[in-house]
């Protein structure tokens, strides 16, 4: 009797998508096949990883970023194995607490799809396609995926890892709405003043590619509260004053963190240890939070749980602070009112809080940086509107992604939880809201893949 075995296709080969794909290999039968379908030229990055600059750090130490979760020393162990000679990106010293680039983590992923390829001898299980999925429908007894190039995928099942979409998708010669385009800073006269919206993390990798390329015009960027991402600094693990906690409101849950800060505090523990005390218990407590409460937390506490929850390695803001005190950087508190474009810059019209009239600055260059677009029902990809316009998927109610369930089955338009449509990653943010860190995703990558072919351990069936 001849083994069917199952066919998966995963939609986006960046750091979800891609371990997404080693941890099924990891358990599938010989007749199971892996479809790993990537737009961009390189498998493994994605987005966050693909940087070359080495200044562009991770924002968590190594010793926290192993893409499985039962090997917690498992980055830092394929860290070890580098040769400095290899890479100019290498650490002089590596151990735990070091921040290392964002591009050497791009590679460690892409070393896991080739051990599994080539190593584990698992090419025959997985199909590489260099393409951009447009659309995604039901066929026969399973789904058919069409490519930009018009071939064509019979599947039974397609998850989506299609990553973060950039801020804007309507560029102009000056106005780039997409932070990560390589294009936002080439040509740019070096004296002359940019702006960047936004002042997060985003904002912060801006400026240093600015600085890395000799930038010595001023830089301004703006947001509404005006906030900068905080700096890591030594902590110790510290207790889960929240686990097993059933919060009735934002408010309750502020007061508290606030409370357990000093607590902390009295005991010499710095408030970062009580931020990361949290993250084990993060989508419980946002899952239990009543819709009203998610949106309360949204319009008011966003941002400032951002600052303190990712937060910026010290090198990093050792550098912002340079360009804060010597006036390369400024930062401005409110909201661009307008952008009027010309052929030698673009007039920004500032409305300051405080202020009664705007203020009008004039730049040679404004690059959106206010983080990733999140709000699906105005993404432009062809794929997301043949999704949404087939019904086979609908935005989730607070505009943070896709409706998925807590097993990350895709939900359509009339309700109906899908058997073959699942999400991983930041698509899954409204249901689980924290989906963008490693620890998060890679647990995500594993029980998806327990639920799609089965346990790991159920793997030797393939190769014994």
């Amino acid at each position: 009797m001849v083994e069917t075995g199952k066919r998966i296709a995963i939609i986006g080969a960046g750091f979800s998508g891609s371990l997404l794909a080693v941890q099924l290999l990891r358990r599938c039968g010989t007749a199971d096949q892996i479809l790993l379908i990537e737009k961009n030229e390189q498998f493994g990055r994605g987005l966050a990883y693909s940087t070359g600059n080495p200044g562009h750090l991770l924002n968590v130490r190594a010793g926290n970023m192993s893409a499985f979760s039962d090997q917690p020393d498992h980055f830092l162990a394929w860290l070890k194995t580098l040769r400095p000679e290899t890479t100019s990106t290498i650490p002089a010293t590596i151990d735990s607490l070091t921040f290392v680039p964002r591009s050497l983590y791009g590679s460690y992923i892409q070393s896991l799809l080739g051990e599994e390829i080539w190593g584990q001898g698992r090419g025959r299980n997985l199909s590489l396609i260099a393409d951009e999925v447009v659309s995604v429908r039901r066929h026969s007894a399973g789904l058919r995926i069409e490519v930009a190039c018009g071939r064509h995928y019979a599947v039974d099942i397609a998850v989506l890892a299609v990553g973060n979409f950039p801020p804007d998708d309507n560029p102009s010669d000056r106005y780039f709405g997409d932070p990560w385009d390589p294009k936002a800073l080439d040509g740019l006269e070096p004296t002359l003043p940019v702006l960047l919206i936004g002042t997060g993390l985003t904002m912060v990798d801006t400026v240093l590619s600015l600085l890395d390329q000799e930038h010595t015009g001023p830089i301004h960027a703006i947001s509404r509260r005006g906030l900068l991402p905080r700096t890591h600094a030594a902590s110790r693990p510290y207790r889960r004053f929240l686990a097993g906690a059933t919060p009735r409101s934002i408010v309750d849950l502020l007061r508290a963190v606030r409370r357990e800060i000093h607590v902390a505090a009295s005991q010499g523990i710095d408030w970062r240890s009580v931020i990361d005390a949290i993250r084990p218990d993060t989508q419980t407590l946002w899952q239990t939070l009543p819709i009203e409460e998610k949106r309360r937390f949204l319009r008011h506490l966003r941002p400032w749980w951002d600052v303190h929850r990712h937060r910026m390695a010290p090198e990093v803001a050792a550098r912002i602070e340079t360009a804060l005190r010597t006036g390369r950087l400024l930062i401005h508190c409110g909201r661009v009112q307008s952008l009027e474009a010309d052929r030698q810059g673009i007039t920004a019209q500032l409305q300051l809080r405080g202020e009664d009239r705007p203020l009008p600055l004039r730049v040679a260059r404004v690059i959106n940086c206010s983080g990733p677009q999140s709000d699906y029902g105005r993404i432009t990809h062809p794929l997301i509107r043949n999704l949404l316009a087939t019904g086979l998927a609908r935005p989730d109610p607070l505009g943070l992604g896709l409706a998925v369930t807590s097993d990350n089955a895709l939900i359509g338009r009339d309700g109906a939880v899908s058997n073959r449509l699942f999400a991983i990653g930041p698509v899954t943010k409204g249901t689980f809201w924290e989906t963008t860190s490693v620890p998060d995703i890679r647990t995500q990558c594993e029980q998806l893949a327990d639920h799609l072919i089965g346990p790991f351990a159920a793997s030797s069936r393939a190769f014994a």
